[in-house]
């Protein structure tokens, strides 16, 4: 363990200091008025590194991540800024080359002017959008030879809402009646419910146990989730009545129909000796009941679909979570976000509940899923969507 976090903070360290190295070098190059200011420009810039750093790992200490709340926000929207000004620094840089080629002309600080004015505007939305309670998404799945009985069966989806000292109270509160109000049969959690040890977050965590559904609540890990003290977490999660779907299942029966809703853990798990098993999750379900899998990342599908699951319900990308990093999503993930299929297989894949780090939410809004599932004659049904 201690050999691996050595490799990751090696690797984290040389990002970070290549990243600071082109966001400084960069700047002073497209504007050169900065170059008698040098020194100061690097030392903001490196000082601004370090210190989202520290934070960051100072969160992990336990009985202290939850006092750190001033500094997580300045940290994390640091972080968010950052991030963003990187890449269109990158497109400024890239502009900034091709005007030059062309005419001769030099426009660095025109691009650097306008790559620093759209990196804070875009920020500044995104927190307004990350500050907002979730809304509600109600997308209607479905699914062929579906029993009478499950059609209009209720799912509310939670997934990757990184409960830490920055969630605010409202968005919890606002969660619990939202979810109330939509009348679920079953509360799905797909995993990164949490993101900071269970000292300070608890009352939160806490509060989601008032969320009622007919048949209770299935819960699968993140793997935020072993970041932040597993062991307590599923203390807290089993005291709320919440299933803990670890490579098994529940069978559900509802008005006469039989529901089977299998789970497992993140990958991450593997690390603790007992990784994802999708044939042991689904071992021993009956044959007439209709089987829907819970799993953190949207992976693993083919295999689910060869299984026959009918529906997997995943998160852990947040679609992006803000733009432009939205865009790298369909690169990276099969199933990125969104409702998708594999066979006979649909996925859907949640954007997030929350955020994580940064408080940034731009053009990627966070979503409370209501899915619902509904009876289809064949294979070519369209799902529909309705945004609430």
């Amino acid at each position: 363990m201690l050999k691996r976090f050595a490799i990751f903070l090696s690797v984290l360290l040389l990002v970070l200091g290549g990243a600071g190295t082109y966001l400084s070098e960069r700047s002073i190059a497209l504007w050169p008025a900065l170059t008698a200011h040098a020194g100061l420009v690097r030392l903001t810039v490196a000082s601004m590194l370090a210190g989202m750093l520290l934070i960051t790992l100072l969160q992990r200490v336990p009985v202290l991540g939850h006092r750190l709340g001033a500094l997580l926000w300045l940290s994390h929207g640091c972080f968010g800024l950052v991030s963003t000004f990187l890449v269109y620094l990158g497109a400024a840089d890239l502009v900034q080359a091709l005007v030059r080629l062309a005419t001769g002309i030099h426009v660095g600080p025109w691009a650097l002017g306008v790559a620093s004015a759209a990196a804070l505007g875009t920020s500044l939305l995104g927190l307004a959008t990350a500050l907002r309670p979730a809304r509600t998404r109600k997308v209607e799945i479905p699914i062929p030879h579906l029993p009478a009985a499950l059609d209009g069966f209720r799912i509310v989806q939670i997934s990757d809402l990184h409960l830490s000292p920055t969630t605010p109270w409202y968005q919890v509160e606002h969660l619990v009646n939202a979810a109330n109000a939509l009348r679920p049969d079953l509360l799905a959690v797909t995993g990164d419910l949490v993101d900071a040890e269970a000292d300070g977050v608890r009352p939160k965590a806490e509060r989601l146990g008032a969320i009622r559904a007919r048949h209770g609540a299935a819960f699968v890990t993140g793997n935020h989730e072993y970041y932040s003290g597993l062991g307590r977490w599923l203390q807290v999660i089993r005291g709320m009545g919440w299933r803990i779907l670890d490579n098994g299942h529940a069978v559900l029966e509802h008005d006469g129909a039989r529901l089977a809703v299998a789970g497992m853990p993140d990958p991450t798990a593997a690390q603790t000796g007992q990784g994802p098993d999708l044939a042991r999750a689904l071992a021993g379900i009956p044959p007439e009941a209709v089987p829907i899998l819970l799993f953190h990342p949207p992976t693993g599908t083919r295999a689910a679909a060869a299984a026959g699951v009918r529906l997997q319900l995943s998160g852990h990308t947040h679609g992006g979570q803000y733009f432009p990093w939205s865009l790298l999503v369909p690169s990276l993930y099969r199933h990125g976000k969104g409702l998708s299929r594999e066979g006979g297989l649909w996925v859907y894949t949640s954007v997030g509940t929350g955020v994580w780090g940064p408080p940034n939410r731009f053009l990627v809004p966070q979503e409370l899923t209501l899915l619902v599932l509904r009876s289809a004659s064949g294979s070519l049904d369209k799902p529909g969507f309705a945004q609430g």
